[in-house]
């Protein structure tokens, strides 16, 4: 197996490349309602791109793979090379973005093989904090205790703190809750991922919380591996289909609290990110007269480094490839 020192390649700038290239071709069809069109060429985007990196890249945690529907991203993607593990979000809030709505981005991650845990397709709830709020959040706690915590963490008041949630049936208790102990709550229909990159950031949310997807998870997770930051999250199981779709991946303890150092086992790890609406955590693809602008964020866990990214494109009616 061929191997290669991390630190010699700075992998979130190879990886950028594409959440760009899958941000600009989802935002050309931003707004016309094609669901199925604006993630499927948005997948296709993101592996012509990453098929161009110098390594052997193992496709995990891809929440749409098996949907015959959806554009498939290899099992292995790159031109051949040290073997790395990767994650692909090519669009995330799909929906929106086809609507015309907020908070759609496309994210990456790549990482020393064996670094990512694998982790089964299933609703995982999730509690997320930046580094200056540090280990104080509890899952098995009630959401005031949690808030009331991180107010405390952060020399707050309750009603200063900002919870973000995603705005679903689900979580009507939830909102009750937070609400009753009088703290800011902004709620999002889409794109947990960048609400929880928003609480680590603490840039416009101070805790995220509420159910999303396990894959997503684990992505954070990666996030926080570079960027710091805590991350608690509970897998929920309906039935034993459920169970055993986790044992596939290793996981036989059901009520087991998931944090960072489960998720990801390296720091040899970078992460990528690109707006496509107007979001959370970036802002979306800016058109001009003859390209687009594009706002984007690269971290590195080796390093604990970050990056704004603004790149301007030119072309004269779609990204080249």
């Amino acid at each position: 197996m061929q191997k290669t020192d991390f630190m010699d390649t700075n992998y979130g700038m190879e990886i950028v490349r594409a959440t760009e290239i899958a941000a600009l071709t989802a935002a050309r069809l931003q707004g016309l309602g094609n669901h199925a069109g604006i993630l499927n060429d948005s997948r296709e985007a993101i592996t012509k791109t990453l098929n161009r990196l110098a390594i052997e890249g193992g496709v995990i945690n891809d929440r749409f793979t098996g949907r015959p529907e959806i554009f498939q991203l290899p099992a292995t993607l790159g031109r051949g090379g040290p073997r790395m593990d990767l994650m692909a979000v090519p669009l995330e809030a799909y929906h929106s973005a086809a609507d015309g709505r907020n908070n759609a981005a496309s994210f990456a991650v790549i990482a020393r093989e064996g670094a990512i845990q694998s982790v089964p397709n299933l609703s995982m709830y999730k509690l997320v904090v930046g580094p200056e709020a540090g280990e104080v959040i509890d899952i098995n706690q009630p959401p005031i205790v949690n808030v009331k915590r991180v107010a405390r963490a952060l020399r707050k008041y309750t009603e200063n703190v900002t919870v973000l949630i995603l705005n679903q049936t689900r979580h009507r208790q939830l909102i009750n809750e937070v609400r009753s102990c009088g703290a800011r709550i902004k709620l999002i229909e889409e794109g947990e991922i960048s609400g929880c990159m928003a609480a680590i950031t603490g840039e416009r949310a101070d805790i995220y919380m509420g159910y999303g997807f396990a894959p997503e998870g684990a992505l954070v997770a990666a996030a926080i591996s570079c960027l710091g930051g805590y991350f608690e999250g509970k897998i929920f199981y309906e039935n034993d289909r459920d169970r055993a779709q986790a044992m596939e991946h290793g996981i036989d303890d059901f009520d087991k609290i998931f944090r960072v150092e489960d998720l990801v086992r390296s720091r040899e790890i970078a992460i990528a990110a690109t707006g496509v609406t107007d979001g959370e955590f970036l802002e979306g693809v800016r058109f001009t007269a003859n390209g687009a602008i594009t706002s984007s964020f690269i971290a590195r866990g080796e390093t604990r480094t970050c990056r704004r990214l603004e790149t301007r494109h030119f072309f004269d009616y779609k990204p080249v490839f």
